[in-house]
């Protein structure tokens, strides 16, 4: 038996103003954390470009050294023959 004060389908009913509100504010929310992901991402892939750049200048460095090297043994090498 039901009484006057017990309604059925009470969910059907629209969500009170402050559930509304929360739920605006966990939009914000999210969408905020979408934009900081999404700006974290930038980062990284910015990071990853000057790791790429500092690698290649890494790599010319120690190709340059080593040929520097190379002319200096050979330079010593003429010297200790003369």
């Amino acid at each position: 038996m039901t009484t006057s004060s017990e309604q059925p389908g009470l969910s059907a009913q629209p969500e009170p103003v402050g559930m509304n509100l929360q739920t605006d504010e966990a939009k914000a929310t999210v969408a905020e954390i979408k934009a900081e992901n999404e700006a974290l991402k930038e980062a990284d892939r910015a990071a990853e470009a000057q790791a790429e750049a500092a690698a290649d200048q890494a790599k010319q460095l120690a190709e340059a050294t080593e040929e520097v090297l190379e002319e200096l043994k050979e330079m010593k090498e003429g010297t200790a023959t003369a």
